[in-house]
């Protein structure tokens, strides 16, 4: 892909190619290894680059003009003509699908300081987002034509939309190395530990199950795997059960209803809860310390639906998908705190803390889950419990996250919430006979 195809906001245009740009895309990847992107700014990158601030402004209107270049160079350079979408669809796209993952995982470890700046400022620069999202469609399209192919043949059965599974897929890769490189998430310390949990998620994605043999020594009896201790804490109230904490924390779920968290000013909360500003700051150090309670809140709702899983039959695919619907279930004004939630997290440390606390509960569960079925013979081996349930839950929050933000190819969440489920079934559950494609 050229960069040519990515519309930059310059004074004028160029093509990326000039000693000054390459200076500057080189000076600005260093410090992004260093310094948040919300923290870096032109005049620390001008000395690093050895350029003048009119030279700087002369081919960028900003650093986030600098970091939409980025993203097109640093996709050229990782596939150039070797990007899967260069074979037709069929066993040759399926290998080149196959090999890109190196490549992708060779692109995050060189360039994930890049990446990572581009996810947690997705969803507040348009510009960044809209870069993004091209090279992610380009993906997305190009597996949802090996898809239609699979199941044409007749290689893979029927079920979700197309696109939208391999929507599931090219998240799961990006948020899967996004928490690995950031270091966000124990089950997952290295992108190394990440490749086979992937191959496993696509194979089960595409073909409903995965080629794996049953435990010779499964026991259907097998004592359930304890839930390890996670950091998750119950909702912290002390204080904030009085008229005036409660009036504050109502006003701004109703408001997020139909504003972002970003744009949501604290005068707007104030005005909507009849409070004054110094009520506000008694109580909430800012608009994100307050928002941080309401994720707590909505947040326990959620981990408990996905703790659901535990007591229902999981040998039954359409008791599992059900119970998936209901831990899923955003109706009300939970919805809204979520939404905002799976879009701010990654930019925001204070809410970033509660959140992880929040994946990592509930991927103990899961692990906890796949362990004991694994033992019980109910589920085939497959990668390693902790990485392959961090790596599941992190596909699914992806999914979700770009339902809720009204993505391309996930724009029904209901449609996501009963793909999520026949997902989640297939990758722990399903098995199939014959070679993976490909191979």
């Amino acid at each position: 892909m050229s960069q040519g195809s990515f519309t930059r906001h310059r004074p004028r245009a160029f093509d990326g190619t000039s000693g000054a740009e390459q200076s500057v895309f080189d000076a600005t990847e260093r410090l992004l290894e260093e310094i948040p992107l919300q923290d870096l700014t032109v005049a620390q990158i001008l000395p690093v680059a050895g350029v003048s601030r009119a030279n700087f402004y002369h081919y960028f209107a900003s650093k986030h003009d600098v970091l939409v270049a980025l993203v097109a160079r640093m996709f050229e350079d990782s596939y150039g003509a070797n990007a899967p979408w260069s074979s037709t669809p069929g066993r040759d796209r399926a290998r080149q699908m196959g090999s890109s993952l190196a490549s992708t995982l060779e692109m995050w470890s060189q360039h994930g300081a890049v990446i990572g700046a581009v996810i947690e400022h997705m969803h507040s620069q348009p510009a960044v987002g809209a870069a993004w999202q091209r090279m992610f469609t380009r993906f997305v399209d190009t597996i949802t034509e090996q898809v239609r192919y699979e199941r044409e043949s007749g290689q893979a059965p029927d079920g979700a939309p197309a696109d939208m599974v391999a929507a599931l897929l090219v998240g799961a890769v990006e948020r899967a190395f996004y928490v690995s490189t950031r270091h966000l998430d124990p089950r997952l310390p290295a992108v190394d530990d990440i490749a086979d949990s992937l191959r496993a998620l696509n194979e089960a994605a595409m073909y409903g199950g995965r080629i794996a043999e049953y435990r010779a020594d499964a026991n259907p009896d097998a004592e359930p795997v304890p839930v390890r201790p996670s950091s998750l804490t119950a909702p912290d109230t002390d204080g904030l059960d009085s008229e005036t904490p409660t009036a504050i924390l109502n006003a701004m779920r109703e408001l997020l209803v139909d504003q972002s968290l970003a744009k949501l000013s604290v005068a707007a909360v104030l005005k909507a809860a009849g409070t004054s500003r110094a009520s506000f700051y008694f109580y909430f150090r800012s608009k994100e310390d307050a928002f941080v309670v309401l994720f707590r809140q909505a947040a326990a709702g959620i981990v408990a639906g996905l703790q659901g899983l535990v007591d229902v039959d999981r040998s039954d695919p359409v008791a599992l998908v059900e119970q998936v619907g209901q831990w899923l279930d955003l109706d009300g004004f939970t919805g809204p705190v979520i939404r905002n939630a799976v879009h701010a997290w990654p930019r925001l440390p204070e809410l970033r803390i509660e959140y992880l606390a929040a994946m990592d509960a509930m991927e103990s569960t899961l692990e906890a889950i796949i362990e004991t079925d694994r033992a019980r013979g109910l589920a085939p081996d497959g990668p390693p419990a902790p990485q392959y349930a961090a790596t599941l839950l992190w596909a699914i929050e992806r999914t979700v996250a770009g339902s809720l933000a009204g993505e391309d190819h996930l724009g029904d969440l209901s449609e996501v919430t009963s793909l999520v489920g026949a997902v989640l079934y297939g990758a722990i559950y399903g098995r199939r006979d014959g070679p993976p494609q490909g191979e």
